[in-house]
């Protein structure tokens, strides 16, 4: 599992933002394939987008690279050029059904292949830009098992339903959608929103309200807030890890549920259920918040 309380994008012909972003704070960084400013220039943005990848990756930061969906012909040439073993994940631009996660999975299995990786090494994160995927989501969800994460662009979802400005409300809908999505699939989920729009201001703390992993940025300044807003909770940390200790004691006797009491040291409150659905969401947590600790390593 990959931290992504802060995901800085950067466009992948800005050569003196690529440069920058291997002294990031952000927890990852997403070189963008697909952005509208490659257009004419792709085979430029694909050398770009490799080389600095390689040069990202070494400083420990996580990399992932938003390729072209798979209706603009252009998804394989943007995977054969990145996948590779310094790439930790792909960004599908617009997913709307399976099939476009299954095609995104056969190729990056098939460059994985040729670069020598073990096929599944690099996670799929498929991008819901769109009324149908977001509809879809649950079904793309069960399509391919090397999906790891999920992004929700609220930006490509306003276009997409050619809405005016004051839309909190569609965006909320949206991030309940994925929410209950990605519970249900014991995955975390980001959100994609650009930095230059106004009335987006409030995304970032209404996606920890509704428990996104994190956000994409723009700067450093939006990193480091970033990181410190979805930070994991340590009182919840505590109970996470009381229910992993308590469900492994319940199964060592035979048993199937179990019960950790709202008296946990640093996390008092109220008893809470531990079962194997319980459990399951305690265990995503805790490997989340030992990705943010890998992460916070090598600063």
């Amino acid at each position: 599992m990959l931290a992504l309380r802060s995901t800085l994008v950067i466009d992948a012909l800005d050569t003196a933002a690529l440069k920058a972003a291997e002294r990031t704070a952000a927890d990852a960084v997403l070189i963008d394939l697909a952005h509208p400013s490659v257009h004419g220039q792709r085979e430029e943005a694909r050398a770009l987008a490799s080389r600095h990848a390689r040069a990202i990756a070494k400083t420990g930061r996580a990399v992932l690279v938003r390729v072209s969906d798979t209706r603009s012909g252009e998804m394989e040439a943007d995977v054969a050029a990145v996948v590779h073993a310094s790439l930790a994940g792909v960004v599908v631009s617009a997913v709307e059904e399976p099939q476009d996660a299954r095609d995104a999975d056969v190729l990056v299995r098939k460059y994985e292949m040729r670069s020598r990786l073990t096929p599944g090494e690099v996670d799929l994160i498929p991008e819901i830009d769109a009324a149908e995927g977001l509809v879809a989501l649950y079904k793309i969800l069960l399509s391919v098992d090397r999906l790891r994460v999920i992004s929700l662009s609220v930006d490509g979802l306003r276009r997409d339903l050619r809405l005016g400005a004051e839309v909190s409300a569609l965006y909320d809908h949206a991030m309940a959608e994925v929410a209950i999505a990605a519970d249900a699939a014991r995955m975390p989920w980001i959100v994609h929103v650009a930095h230059h729009r106004p009335g987006v201001e409030v995304i970032p703390t209404r996606a920890h309200q509704f428990g996104a992993a994190g956000v994409t940025v723009h700067n450093e300044g939006e990193a480091r807030g970033m990181n410190s807003l979805f930070a994991p909770d340590p009182s919840e940390m505590a109970i996470a890890r009381a229910m992993v200790a308590e469900w492994a004691r319940v199964r060592k006797r035979g048993g199937r549920v179990g019960v950790v009491a709202g008296e946990v040291p640093q996390a008092a409150g109220y008893d809470r259920l531990v079962d194997r659905r319980t459990v399951r969401r305690a265990r995503v947590l805790l490997e989340l918040a030992e990705a943010i600790d890998r992460r916070e390593a090598i600063e």
